[in-house]
C-alpha cells in the first residue's frame, strides 16, 4: 500500500517504526527478537534506514525483503543520494521496485564517517530535490521528502529551507 493513501484515509493515529540494518552477529540477533516484538504491535509500516554513502546499502535491501517477505510489513525505504552516481541510483531503486517495495523516502544523507578515504561520485546529486526531480518520472513509488520544522543546518533561513521544502515536493514528494 502507498502510504499517501493510508494517510489520507486513516481515521486514527498511524504506528510506525524506524529500523536500521545489523553491523554485527550480535546486533543481527537483537535485531531479529525487536523484529518479531514489534511486529506483533501491528504497526501500520516499518521504516527502514540507508547508511550514508550507500554504506548499509545491502543490509538495507537485505532488511527490507525481509520486512517484506517473511514478516508481512509495509516498509518505508529511506533512499540517501549523497555520493551515489546516477548509475547506483537506478541499481538500488530497481532492485527495490523488483521486491515490491513501494514507498521511498528522499534524503540527501551524509557522508559516510567511517570511511576515510570516501570521495562522492562526480556525477553525485547534491541536494534531495534533485534526486526527486530525478526519480520521480522515472518510478512509480510514493516519494516522501524530509522536512526541518526547525530549519535544516544548512539552511540560509527558515524561509530559505521552506521554499527547499516546497521544491521537493514540486519535484514529486507526496
Amino acid at each position: 500500500m502507498k502510504l499517501i493513501n493510508l494517510w489520507k484515509t486513516s481515521q486514527k493515529p498511524t504506528l510506525s517504526f524506524e529500523l536500521f540494518p545489523a553491523r554485527s552477529p550480535k546486533a543481527a540477533e537483537r535485531l531479529e527478537k525487536a523484529i518479531d516484538n514489534l511486529a506483533d504491535l501491528e504497526p501500520n509500516f516499518v521504516s527502514v534506514t540507508f547508511g550514508a554513502g550507500g554504506s548499509t546499502r545491502k543490509g538495507s535491501y537485505n532488511l527490507i525483503k525481509k520486512l517484506i517477505y517473511e514478516k508481512g510489513l509495509e516498509v518505508l525505504g529511506y533512499f540517501a543520494c549523497f555520493g551515489l552516481s546516477p548509475g547506483e541510483i537506478t541499481s538500488v531503486l530497481d532492485s527495490y521496485q523488483a521486491l515490491g517495495l513501494e514507498n521511498i523516502l528522499i534524503v540527501r544523507g551524509d557522508e559516510p564517517r567511517e570511511m576515510d578515504d570516501w570521495e562522492p561520485h562526480p556525477d553525485s546529486f547534491l541536494y534531495a530535490s534533485d534526486l526527486m526531480a530525478y526519480v520521480k518520472p522515472r518510478y512509480d513509488f510514493c516519494f516522501g521528502c524530509a522536512g526541518y520544522p526547525e530549519g535544516h543546518i544548512d539552511a540560509n533561513s527558515k524561509e530559505a529551507d521552506l521554499e527547499f521544502l516546497k521544491l521537493k515536493v514540486d519535484n514529486g514528494a507526496e
